[in-house]
């Protein structure tokens, strides 16, 4: 859901609400036009990755 998508943004630390000052409210309004945009109805996919972690003992 694109609130998800706003909420992920946001909890990025290069983009923190903070980081936007002034600014945040319409930073904010832009993102969710830009994803009604193009999700009208607000669902979106993502394509989540492996991650792997090797453990080395001696």
């Amino acid at each position: 859901m694109s609130e998800d998508i706003v909420v992920a943004v946001f909890s990025l630390s290069s983009s923190t609400p903070h980081l936007f000052g002034d600014d945040r409210a319409e930073f904010e309004a832009e993102l969710r036009q830009l994803l009604c945009n193009a999700s009208p109805s607000g669902v979106f996919s993502e394509q989540a990755h492996d991650i792997a972690v090797d453990i080395w003992r001696p």
